[in-house]
């Protein structure tokens, strides 16, 4: 058996424990080296002791695991961020398919985290997904870790025009032309991308709702900036025109050609 070695980075002492207990009885081949509590005193610990593991607080009492990770020179371990706070941190992490839980702790999901941080020790694209972190929280642009069958990519949002649910997971139609095949089912990223104006139309599709460029009020077809054309069913189409409504600029242009294809007000 291999063993993994552990730092806690914790301010909290009872989830220190609580986090020590649940390693102890479920994890025999983990060894934790070190615990710390403050941002200088866990780079130096991690540095010194390289672990293959973290399991990280978000928030410490002297600043937050992003000034940690920034600061440390030392990057071949994985991470398992908690938080107590459903924020834009949580959001960010989502995007780029790190793993976190959420405290307090459920024993069973903070288990299964770290099975699979365990599982992917080796894992080639992790600093890939450190840097979409950073490049979300830091709000250069907001990017999502695509994950397909051999490989993963980063992609801002507004490359995404729109997306296909497909047996056993997704088609992702890209502003380029090229379609990005994941391996997960589409409601996963619907949740993650619903704060971007993205909609679920249809069983089938979620499609960004920055790249509509024509609605065929009719036929209740949507026509995309890539020109194709996916259909909204009869049960979500009041929903879509309210939420085109409430987004101004999307609505005006929308409006705009509609009042002149149509000669009457679509919205």
């Amino acid at each position: 058996m291999t063993k993994v070695n552990l730092i806690i980075v914790e301010d909290d002492h009872y989830n220190v424990r609580a986090v020590k207990t649940i390693v102890e009885s479920h994890f025999p081949e983990i060894k934790i080296l070190s615990t710390a509590a403050r941002v200088q005193d866990a780079i130096e610990k991690i540095e010194a002791q390289k672990p293959d593991l973290i399991l990280m607080d978000i928030h410490l009492i002297d600043g937050t695991a992003f000034d940690i990770l920034k600061k440390c020179q030392y990057k071949d371990c994985k991470i398992i961020f908690m938080s107590a706070y459903h924020e834009y941190a949580v959001k960010a992490m989502q995007y780029s398919a790190v793993d976190f839980v959420f405290k307090p702790f459920d024993i069973n999901e903070l288990v299964v985290a770290i099975d699979k941080a365990i599982e992917q020790l080796n894992d080639t694209n992790y600093q890939l997904k450190i840097d979409t972190l950073f490049n979300n929280i830091d709000k250069k642009e907001n990017t999502i870790i695509l994950q397909g069958q051999e490989t993963i990519k980063p992609y801002s949002v507004n490359e995404i025009v729109w997306a296909k649910a497909i047996q056993g997971g997704a088609n992702f139609y890209l502003t380029d032309g090229s379609c990005f095949v994941v391996t997960k089912p589409l409601r996963r990223y619907e949740s993650i991308l619903s704060d971007f104006s993205f909609f679920r139309c249809h069983t089938h599709h979620l499609i960004n709702l920055h790249h509509v460029k024509e609605i065929k009020a009719n036929q209740h077809i949507i026509k995309l900036s890539n020109n194709y054309e996916v259909a909204c069913e009869a049960r979500r189409y009041e929903q879509l025109r309210t939420m085109l409504q409430d987004n101004n600029s999307i609505a005006k242009t929308i409006l705009n050609k509609l009042l002149v294809k149509n000669k009457q007000p679509f919205l």
